[in-house]
């Protein structure tokens, strides 16, 4: 496999590959967009990329030891950080549900050490929303002053739940929910493979969304809304965060307006996720938004 394999986000691919063969690779990145739809997968195929032994333009040649190792998960140069690898690390018995700063610390010092065979060193983040606060604090200063040919992608569900410093110090990359030609291909004789049902969840809400019209003029266009909408408190959530990026995000351009924003977002799905009443907590957001927009609530 490599990167001409990633299916359904030809906007990502095409981004990496100019990077490489005009040799303007960012220190870091965060690759966001809904569960399943290959973030992971192209972070490790552009690792490839990158350290491969026969690369051309831009792709691996999966074969070398170096492509061979990364598919293992075991090239000295590459790190993928999840849960299980933090269990592993820490040797703790039971798997954390968040990265701790002592998995951070282990990052740094893997930067600082000599790199084994390829030109740069590379750090995979899964799931960076779950960052303690001094983990991600700790990572910040990493960002702040990045290490010499050492790459950090940092991988998540949504821009919003990450904190605002550490987005604007990385170059964003969305993957796109899969199209039913592409889930087919994933899912072939419609068997659903447990590793990706998240990305078929993600698709019947994006079903249900294509189906919601909201009126932000109206106080009581957005009251039924809420109303319809609380009845799911997962589909809320992810109503929440898609209405992030698809509406209010594309909206600002200033990086300043980004952060004013992502701000109020982080916000609200820290409540969102403690709080019983949803209804009344989308509403707040919802006239929230408009407010944002310049506009006037009737």
């Amino acid at each position: 496999m490599s990167l001409k394999h990633v299916l359904g986000q030809q906007h990502a691919v095409n981004i990496l590959l100019n990077e490489i063969q005009t040799k303007t690779v960012k220190h870091s990145y965060i690759f966001y967009g809904v569960k399943g739809v290959g973030k992971k997968y192209t972070a490790k195929e552009f690792a490839k990329s990158l350290l491969c032994q026969n690369q051309n333009g831009g792709y691996s040649c999966d074969t070398c030891e170096d492509c061979i190792k990364i598919s293992d998960n075991i090239h000295p140069d590459v790190v993928l950080v999840d849960f299980d690898f933090q269990q592993q690390l820490l040797q703790k018995q039971q798997k954390s549900v968040s990265i701790s700063i002592d998995t951070i610390r282990y990052i740094k010092q893997f930067c600082s050490l000599t790199r084994y065979s390829g030109a740069y060193k590379i750090i995979i983040i899964d799931q960076a929303e779950t960052l303690q606060r001094d983990a991600a604090n700790s990572l910040l200063k990493l960002l702040e002053e990045p290490p010499q040919n050492c790459i950090i992608i940092l991988i998540t569900t949504s821009l919003g739940l990450l904190p605002k410093t550490i987005v604007s110090r990385a170059e964003l990359i969305k993957f796109f929910p899969l199209n039913k030609d592409i889930l087919s291909q994933i899912l072939p004789f419609n068997k659903i493979s447990s590793t990706i049902l998240g990305s078929v969840e993600e698709h019947k809400y994006i079903e249900q969304i294509e189906k919601i019209e909201i009126d932000f003029n109206s106080l009581t266009e957005i009251q039924s809304c809420c109303e319809r909408i609380s009845q799911d408190k997962e589909f809320s959530e992810y109503f929440l965060v898609w209405l992030t990026e698809n509406f209010l995000l594309p909206k600002f351009e200033i990086l300043s307006e980004w952060d004013k924003i992502l701000d109020e977002v982080e916000n609200y799905i820290k409540q969102f996720r403690f709080n019983i009443n949803y209804q009344i907590l989308l509403e707040t957001f919802l006239l929230r938004i408009a407010l944002l927009c310049n506009k006037n609530i009737l």
